[in-house]
């Protein structure tokens, strides 16, 4: 009986890509999981057939096609856990993204939207008998890792992460097929993305009919998805003839500490915006925590819409608002499309140069409500303050 990984997944009671984490032997699985894991595979197939000597590193049953498909996480930056306790969520300091680390639980999340991509791929990949390398990379120029990536003759690439010019020589001397994951600005391989623009354009008919014309953005331009996030929220700003104010724009670090210190003396000032639309979840919890440090409260103050919907954007308090990205269909999409151009599928060239968006959807949650008659002046710091906005600490 030959299983995917899918299938023993389900036996286990965990995802497929701790399934292909444990047999890989890519990254770090706790004992007791890896475990579980090799027995409800032997239990399973057993139920048809005498136990084999089970291959250490790779699922049990052949391939239906040679190679492996490596599944890459570029990320340059250090990451910034959240971590959950009883009453609210914490903020740790910076810690390196290495491959063991990214996937362990104490980076769960921070790390999901990934995670969730991850999880589309293989549940196509699995269903294919394909066996996965994942790893998560902070340089693609390292020759140790490129050496060991062409020694194993991958079948092809899935690469997600950051934009940054080492993506676009990595893929030019790759010599397989690849399909970049929101990844855009990176010419060649085919790219699996969102629509950044009906997202922006439904975040902002939300903010519009809650009565808010003072709306702020924040996103740094030189990420491409975030860019055109921006240019979106620029447009729509004009065509309903808002003014898109320069100082409103917060282009800073992405780190949640930075946004909030970055953000806080605009939140301040007497003439603020009543919503800001961010480019994503991650800065939208750094403008939680600039409400906090303002003494504004989230939604009687300031109205905040984040984009990805990420694990963590119902835990906030309040829940935020946000743009669900389909990301387990994202990255099952970009696991498709590239069995459609491994070398023994004649696949056209016009699949070797599409771009494919996903559609999004609002998810309405109680960090946005009607704007506030008159912005309310800052609190002053030896006066009340008022309720902080998010259970988030610094």
């Amino acid at each position: 009986m030959n299983l995917t990984i899918a299938e023993i997944a389900s036996r286990a009671g965990c995802s497929p890509s701790t399934v292909s984490r444990a047999l890989n032997g890519t990254a770090g699985v706790g004992p007791q999981l890896r475990r579980r894991i090799l027995v409800a595979a032997r239990a399973a197939d057993s139920d048809s057939a005498p136990p084999a000597t089970p291959r250490r590193g790779r699922p049990r049953g052949s391939l239906r096609r040679a190679g492996t498909v490596h599944i890459v996480v570029f990320r340059r930056e250090e990451v910034e856990p959240l971590i959950l306790s009883a009453s609210s969520l914490s903020i740790e300091p910076l810690t390196e993204a290495t491959t063991n680390l990214f996937f362990s639980p104490r980076l769960r999340l921070v790390t999901d939207f990934y995670r969730h991509v991850i999880n589309g791929m293989l549940s196509v990949l699995a269903a294919n008998s394909i066996k996965t390398i994942q790893q998560v990379r902070n340089s693609l120029a390292d020759e140790a890792f490129l050496c060991d990536l062409h020694a194993s003759r991958p079948l092809g690439l899935l690469l997600l992460g950051e934009p940054d010019p080492q993506v676009q020589t990595f893929v030019d001397t790759f010599g397989a097929p690849a399909v970049l994951v929101d990844i855009l600005g990176i010419s060649g391989p085919p790219v699996v993305s969102i629509d950044n623009m009906k997202s922006i354009a439904l975040a902002l008919r939300h903010l519009r009919e809650l009565g808010h014309r003072a709306i702020g953005f924040v996103g740094s331009p030189e990420n491409p998805s975030f860019r055109e996030r921006f240019l979106s929220f620029c447009g729509g700003m004009l065509q309903d003839g808002l003014p898109v104010r320069p100082e409103w724009h917060y282009r800073g670090s992405g780190h949640i500490r930075d946004i909030a210190e970055g953000l806080a003396p605009l939140l301040r000032a007497k003439h603020r915006p009543t919503a800001m639309l961010c480019a994503c979840d991650h800065y939208a919890i750094g403008v939680y925590e600039a409400a906090r440090l303002a003494g504004l409260r989230i939604p009687e103050d300031l109205s905040v819409v984040g984009f990805d919907d990420i694990d963590a954007a119902h835990l906030t308090s309040p829940p935020l608002t946000t743009i669900r990205v389909p990301k387990v269909q994202l990255g099952a999409c970009a696991a498709d499309l590239l069995l459609r151009l491994v070398p023994d599928s004649r696949a056209p060239d016009i699949l070797r140069q599409c771009e494919i968006r996903c559609r999004t959807e609002l998810v309405v949650r109680a960090s946005t409500g009607a704007c506030p008659a008159e912005p309310p002046a800052r609190q002053s710091r030896r006066g009340n303050v008022r309720t902080p906005p998010a259970s988030v600490r610094a």
